[in-house]
């Protein structure tokens, strides 16, 4: 098989076991092309299965527990390798959920966060829609906030 056909192959292949032999078998004759094609594919399906995965979640916490793996697993796909959600994780170990999530609505600092989320179908993570979803429970400055940011992702996508 000519390094074209096998380059095809492994885009459109969903098979992780033969994309990781291919991998190993290749990175073993040195084909650095062909390696970096099937770590790109592995990583892709990954992120798909890890994106596909949704809990069923009723509480504000539970939900800003759900909003950090999808980000986790976002930044692991962009990235390569595992990738904490530094600042994230570290705003709701000193405020908590609910207070990490209101401090950064209001913060009202478009991030890259937001527009990863949109492009992968998951807004159900954002940290807006859980505002709206639990309108109640915060002020309503956030939820307007909340609002605002998602209808100008939205109107972007």
């Amino acid at each position: 098989m000519s390094e074209l056909n096998l380059l095809n192959a492994i885009s459109t292949s969903s098979d992780l076991a033969w994309l990781k032999s291919c991998h190993s078998h290749n990175e073993n004759l040195g084909r650095k092309t062909v390696v970096a094609a099937a770590e790109q594919r592995i990583r892709d399906l990954e992120l798909q299965e890890a994106l596909r995965v949704r809990p069923v979640t009723h509480s504000l916490e539970e939900r800003v527990c759900e909003s950090v793996r999808v980000y986790r697993e976002l930044l692991k796909h962009k990235h390569g390798r595992n990738q904490a959600a530094g600042y994230t994780e570290r705003e709701i170990k000193q405020h908590g959920p609910r207070e990490a999530l209101i401090r950064t609505i209001r913060r009202g600092k478009k991030t890259d966060g937001l527009a990863l989320l949109a492009e992968h179908g998951r807004l159900d993570a954002s940290y807006e829609q859980i505002a709206i979803d639990h309108a109640a429970d915060l002020p309503e400055d956030v939820v307007v906030l909340a609002g605002e940011n998602l209808a100008l992702i939205q109107k972007k996508s």
